[in-house]
């Protein structure tokens, strides 16, 4: 059977619990067209795995009745998504233009000092995992960032500093998201360099060639088998300190 066929009916899912699979089939009765659901039976993914693996992406798409392509496109637009192992604690910074304003830069390099990992890392013991996002739509409590998906307001130095104590003593009151470390053992990580779960071979260079920043420029060529979507990569990576920092 072709890997872009969907999988007789009868055939038992292997990730997806029947619960979970029913609670799927209720949430696309909720909307006028059935794939409005893909955005919540992917969190149900992501909520039971910590990651959204090609695997559980292909039995998502079972369960919405849809091939898998379009359930992996909806899950690479949105950074709330995971396709990567992280940490326990995902805090996830704004340094879009209102919460540069008001000062994000010098919350992240907070951020980063009082975890002791860079942007795009995890800790070594695998606590928390930092990331700088678009904007949050908290314009308004600026500078914001989001942990584990729950807002954190008004930010400086000395919230970032309270925030990251709590964690290191497991007093923040925020829910803890699976790692998806366990699953990415056995399980096939999606690379979203070449999309399609499926892996519909490729040219080398992609299938509309290489990957262009079109509003940073051509300076900002996307290497090799790097994404901005691998939540991990730093679009100023190589470029000179000069370069980064202007």
């Amino acid at each position: 059977m072709s890997p872009l066929e969907l999988r007789d009916a009868e055939t038992p899912y292997e990730i997806l619990s029947a619960e979970e699979v029913g609670r799927i089939k209720v949430l696309r009765q909720r909307y006028p067209q059935s794939r409005s659901a893909i955005l919540p039976a992917l969190w149900i993914l992501q909520r039971k795995e910590g990651i959204l693996t090609a695997d559980g992406m292909r039995e998502v798409a079972r369960a919405m009745d849809l091939p898998p392509g379009p359930v992996e496109a909806v899950a690479s637009f949105y950074s709330m998504y995971f396709f990567k192992p992280h940490g326990r604690y995902v805090v996830e910074m704004c340094t879009n233009i209102s919460c540069l304003l008001m000062g994000s830069k010098k919350v992240l390099d907070q951020f980063q000092e009082q975890l002791g990992c860079a942007v795009g890392g995890t800790t070594a013991d695998g606590m928390a995992t930092l990331l700088e996002v678009e904007c949050l739509g908290a314009c308004g409590a600026a500078p914001a960032a989001q942990i584990n998906h729950r807002f954190v307001e008004n930010l400086n130095a000395e919230k970032v500093d309270q925030v990251v104590t709590d964690m290191k003593t497991d007093k923040l009151d925020l829910h803890q998201l699976p790692t998806g470390t366990e699953v990415s053992a056995h399980r096939e990580l999606v690379d979203l360099a070449n999309p399609g779960a499926n892996r519909v071979p490729l040219p080398a260079g992609g299938a509309a060639g290489s990957v262009v920043d079109l509003v940073k420029g051509a300076a900002n060529l996307i290497p090799g088998g790097e994404h901005p979507a691998d939540r991990g990569y730093t679009e100023a990576a190589g470029a000179p300190a000069s370069e980064a920092s202007g």
